[in-house]
């Protein structure tokens, strides 16, 4: 079976309706879109609505609206960083299928009290959402609740076929979900008083302050019980765009048990660190970028990851395991093949297309605007070159696309109008400079001021 597959629900209702109730506000504006977003709202916690709210998701994130607190949302909330929609969902990894919380809120309220349920609600609806700290202290008794509600119908599920297909479907990679979701619930105070006091996702930089928050932290659930910080290892690495440095407080902090366990905990979270930017490098392969991102964006994408990767070196050497050390091979490849085919493959086309397919006639500031993206995202792709392994690749493409726009340029100035007295006209110039502008990115000023000086002598 493949990891990639999302794990299979029990139909409810007609799910499509709503997908498509979802297609269809994407085509309106920004403003009618929140009317019907406010509308959706409205309706609660209804798992055939999370139909809309799926395909809507992209653009929400985008206009980020004010959110109802509903209940659902509250009770899964300390999970939020571990969330895929079912396209980007892999199996065994510790995360969770947006698929799966409609049906598990169903199952787990069940099992919690409605008095209870109802004061969160009430209580919550008074405070700012965006208040973590005071979010956490409301919330805490139902994600005690939820925490117990959660192992009976994972207990259930286990016992009782028919219940468990009526709630999910024959996917036994649900109940893997449901007992990630149950760890998550049992530090859940922990873990969003945590989140509060640190910056928000994704994590760039720690201070030293932050850096002593989370030793704190794990020292203070591993003095309870080891297990506890794994739940929350999990939360803050994907939040952190360098989890390496998490990786790292993990080996300096002691925890209760033995030493054993604290090993067998580091190779878990560093497979996971290893595999979860796996699955974001194939995330962005698959959604085809070069359609729904520009150059910078791609380069950045492509920073991001690998910067990421290279934070686990230092604790996937000390593991000295082979499937870790394979998948950290693997995600390097990937990322290297993500930089040669979504920016370099064709980024020479597009500068040269930018700057030069105008028929003869100059490019207009926005063209050459564009021009310096895709001449910017191939130098940034340099700097990643060594770390990924694809030196040769990304420097022959910035010599070809270097060539390129020396050859253009020496074209379009050879062939536009002169002054009366021979010398270079205002077109002639600014195509010049256009062109030793690329140059300059691509190969450095002394080779951008060395051409100046040639073609200056040549055409003036």
């Amino acid at each position: 079976m493949s990891d990639k597959k999302p794990p299979a629900v029990a139909a409810q209702g007609k799910p499509s309706d709503w997908a498509a109730l979802g297609a269809d506000v994407l085509r309106l504006p920004d403003r009618k879109l929140l009317q019907i977003y406010r509308l959706l709202e409205q309706v609660g916690d209804k798992p055939e609505v999370s139909g809309a709210f799926d395909v809507m998701r992209p653009r929400l994130t985008t206009l980020r609206p004010p959110r109802r607190p509903a209940l659902s949302r509250l009770f899964f909330l300390p999970a939020e960083d571990l969330l895929d929609d079912p396209d980007h969902y892999t199996r065994r990894l510790n995360r969770i299928c947006r698929t799966t919380l409609a049906p598990c809120w169903q199952a787990a309220k069940e099992h919690i009290p409605a008095a209870l349920q109802q004061e969160v609600y009430r209580e919550a609806s008074q405070v700012d959402y965006r208040d973590g700290a005071a979010i956490a202290v409301l919330c805490e008794p139902l994600w005690q609740a939820g925490m117990e509600a959660l192992a009976k119908v994972i207990a259930e599920c286990q016992n009782n076929l028919k219940y468990k297909i009526s709630l999910f479907g024959r996917d036994d990679d649900v109940q893997r979900q449901m007992d990630t979701l149950r760890q998550i619930l049992s530090v859940a105070y922990r873990i969003e008083k945590l989140k509060a006091a640190l910056p928000p996702r994704p994590i760039l930089d720690l201070a030293e302050s932050h850096v002593e928050i989370i030793r704190a932290a794990l020292i203070d659930l591993g003095k309870e019980d080891a297990a506890l910080t794994h739940p929350l290892l999990l939360v803050l690495a994907s939040r952190m765009q360098r989890p390496g440095e998490l990786l790292r407080m993990l080996g300096e902090v002691r925890l209760g048990g033995t030493v054993a366990e604290k090993e067998t905990l580091t190779r878990e979270m560093s497979g996971y660190v290893v595999g979860n930017l796996l699955r974001q490098t194939n995330d962005f392969d698959r959604e085809n970028p070069l359609v729904h991102g520009d150059p910078a964006s791609l380069a950045a994408a492509a920073e991001r990851l690998t910067d990421g990767l290279n934070s686990v070196n230092e604790t996937v050497q000390g593991l000295r395991d082979k499937e870790i050390t394979a998948k950290m091979k693997n995600a390097r490849a990937e990322i290297g093949q993500f930089v040669l085919k979504n920016i370099c493959a064709d980024v020479d086309k597009g500068l040269t297309e930018a700057l030069f397919g105008h028929g003869g006639g100059l490019p207009g500031d926005e063209d050459v605007k564009k021009a310096e993206q895709f001449a910017l995202a191939l130098r940034r792709s340099s700097k990643l070159a060594g770390p990924l392994g694809i030196q040769r690749e990304v420097t022959a493409k910035i010599n070809e696309a270097r060539q390129q726009v020396v050859n253009n340029t020496l074209a379009t100035l050879r062939n536009a109008p002169r002054n009366r007295d021979g010398s270079m006209g205002p077109d002639g110039q600014r195509q010049m400079f256009n062109g030793l502008r690329m140059v300059e990115i691509l190969a450095g000023s002394d080779e951008a001021e060395r051409l100046f000086r040639e073609w200056s002598g040549q055409f003036r």
